[in-house]
């Protein structure tokens, strides 16, 4: 059996997680166009439709809807996240998987300068993807993002001063993994009622992980280093080793009057070899096959 990354977002959520301390201790500046206007006690929902395809064939849907409601920590607002209902639709049928979206624990985020975007303990597996996939959202758009509170005019932008390297290894299924991408942030249109944003997540010019082996640093695709590297277990004292490019960006419609999210689109892709069956020291694998893994993911304010 071939394992394969389920979702990008393990990675860029370690980003905002990695700087959320200097968010919370010194308070990080409101941006006027994109800021969060939280009032304590308001309830909203989001609706969450992810596409994906293996290979260019498309696998599944999931379609997910959470609720949100306003509260007040230590006089720093946050969103308390409730999961009502996910539904998988297939090519020959449509799983309900509500029963499980039930089961997972309210958990809190916030969008505020002093607040935290933290990843919550993921217990119920089948909400693994929304979950992550929802705080990428947030994070995409969130003052924890280097720069992002000195946006003010249609064309500015904003990068991080060098390129992430974020660890998704969980212990289980992912028994290492690791990402490194270049954040850009561009304010991309402003309206009087709504901003656009655009947010991306690139493989760097220069190689700057540190590889399993010295043959996972030729370049998978192109000419850009390999930027993504990940160890699945697939028998006793066998792994699969993939490795390869990763990239995603999001657009971000916020409205103005709230800075809530309204719309938003993410596109998400994996070019990836995969080394089948490996021993302990990533060798001798069966076979090495090329997998490519494409996301299509849009949020929707309700």
């Amino acid at each position: 059996m071939i394992c394969f990354k389920q979702t990008i977002a393990f990675g860029l959520l370690l980003v905002g997680i990695a700087v959320k301390s200097k968010a919370q201790n010194t308070g990080l500046p409101e941006n006027q166009l994109l800021g969060r206007k939280y009032k304590t006690g308001e309830t909203y929902r989001y609706k969450l439709t992810m596409s994906e395809y293996h290979n260019g064939q498309f696998q599944f849907t999931n379609v997910a809807v959470c609720e949100l409601k306003v509260i007040d920590s230590a006089g720093v607002p946050y969103d308390e996240i409730r999961w009502i209902s996910k539904k998988v639709l297939k090519p020959k049928d449509t799983t309900d998987q509500t029963p499980s979206a039930v089961q997972v624990q309210s958990y809190r985020i916030s969008l505020s300068g002093k607040g935290r975007v933290d990843l919550p303990t993921i217990s119920v597996p089948d909400m693994t993807e929304p979950i992550q996939d929802f705080n990428t959202f947030f994070v995409a758009v969130s003052p924890l993002i280097q720069g992002m509170g000195h946006l003010k005019h249609d064309g500015d932008s904003t990068s991080a001063a060098a390129p992430v390297i974020a660890d998704f290894s969980n212990g289980s299924f992912i028994l290492k993994g690791q990402d490194c991408l270049d954040i850009t942030m561009k304010l991309v249109n402003t309206t009087k009622s709504e901003v656009a944003l655009y947010t991306s997540f690139m493989p760097p010019t220069e190689a700057k992980l540190v590889y399993l082996s010295n043959d996972l640093s030729t370049p998978v695709i192109g000419n850009k280093p390999n930027n993504f590297q990940m160890v699945t277990p697939s028998g006793k004292d066998l792994f699969n080793v993939n490795y390869g490019r990763e990239y995603f960006y999001i657009n971000s419609t916020i409205r103005r009057s709230d800075g809530k999210i309204v719309k938003a689109n993410m596109y998400n892709q994996l070019n990836l070899k995969i080394r089948v069956n490996c021993d302990k020291d990533y060798k001798n694998w069966q076979v090495e096959v090329p997998f490519e893994e494409e996301r299509k993911l849009t949020l929707e304010l309700l």
